[in-house]
């Protein structure tokens, strides 16, 4: 078309509808309806929303034998949504509407994490066994973990990365791979039991706590009276009986047992009786003990835990408490006191 352009929004209008009418045959504007948008006013700048309006009016506003398709609208308003439009009158331009980017923030999964949560874990392990402290970490790149054992009010440093710290030579690190910086300690003592942590060398340090508990055997020695005793006299030709309380016991394989110093005891013991929760009672009697029958008695459950009861059978000697079965009897003391009480009244009633 020969005639200039107002305005490049009527530039784009114009050349939608020619396309429109190239590909649908539609009958071409007149020169009537083309003047009327050439003659208005000068050109004004309108907000996207009304330009796009403009476009659905103008198409409203032609003749009935014009049809504008519904595709030339929505081009028309693509162009002016997607591209820069300047006008040389005014100096503005609208910048393309880019899309939106959503991020996706994972918070401290940026750095180092705990993969299994970095809430305090409890273990519990038996005397004698095998511990294994896991600690798995995603994303640790080149900081450095540690394990340390709490001790009342000091810590005690136990690895640092890969290599043992500690002189314990039962405390290693066992690496798991990819990410498993598992502490391993072998024959578990009672002294092993309590916190141990963690640390990634971050600022600050970041810490996952595991409380170990340890669990073993308590073994205690009582008399025919339910007295715990650790030494015992009894007079020859007497009847000793022992019993033996094991608790806190894992059956089957914690065995509780007696030895007479070194020897195992098979003869004279009673069955190991399971008192519930754990408790096993056991007893040892001796009928008619002699002196042979002297010496140390010890119940034993496996190697975990033990008592001992030193048990002196006497032949005549009278020690301060000999026991005669389930009597006491006591050495008579000198009553020299009474003595010197009666003397001293003598001689008062005598002067």
């Amino acid at each position: 078309m020969g005639t200039s352009c107002w305005s490049p929004l009527l530039c784009l209008l114009t050349a939608a509808l020619v396309a429109a009418d190239n590909d649908t045959s539609t009958v071409p504007l007149s020169d009537e309806a083309l003047l009327q948008y050439e003659t208005t006013e000068g050109p004004t700048l309108e907000p996207l929303s009304v330009l796009t309006g403009s476009a659905q009016v103008l198409a409203t506003t032609l003749p009935p034998a014009t049809v504008v398709p519904t595709t030339a609208v929505s081009t028309v308003t693509t162009a002016v949504t997607t591209t820069e439009v300047t006008t040389p009158l005014m100096g503005l331009h609208f910048p393309p509407r880019l899309p939106s980017v959503h991020h996706h923030h994972q918070g401290p999964r940026w750095g180092p994490y705990f993969e299994e949560g970095a809430e305090p874990q409890n273990v519990t392990a038996r005397v004698g066994s095998v511990v294994q402290l896991d600690c798995k970490i995603g994303m640790l790149h080149d900081k450095t973990v540690t394990w340390m054992h709490r001790k009342h009010d000091s810590m005690h440093l136990l690895t640092v990365g890969r290599h043992a710290y500690s002189t314990d030579q039962r405390i290693t690190l066992s690496f798991r791979y990819p990410n498993n910086w598992r502490l391993q300690i072998k024959y578990v003592t009672r002294r092993d039991e309590g916190h141990y942590e963690c640390q990634v060398a971050t600022h600050p340090p970041r810490v996952k706590k595991v409380y170990l508990r340890v669990t073993a055997p308590e073994v205690v020695i009582m008399d025919e009276n339910n007295h715990e005793v650790s030494e015992r006299y009894y007079k020859a030709g007497s009847a000793v009986e022992l019993t033996c309380l094991a608790t806190q016991v894992e059956e089957p394989g914690d065995f509780v047992s007696w030895r007479h110093g070194d020897v195992t005891l098979a003869k004279g013991i009673s069955m190991n009786v399971s008192l519930g929760a754990g408790s096993v009672a056991t007893t040892l009697t001796v009928d008619h003990a002699q002196k042979q029958h002297s010496g140390n008695y010890t119940c034993a459950v496996g190697s975990l835990a033990s008592a001992t009861v030193a048990v002196h059978i006497l032949n005549g000697e009278l020690p301060a408490a000999v026991h005669h079965g389930n009597l006491a009897c006591e050495q008579p003391r000198p009553a020299w006191g009474w003595v010197a009480l009666f003397l001293a009244l003598h001689i008062a009633v005598c002067r």
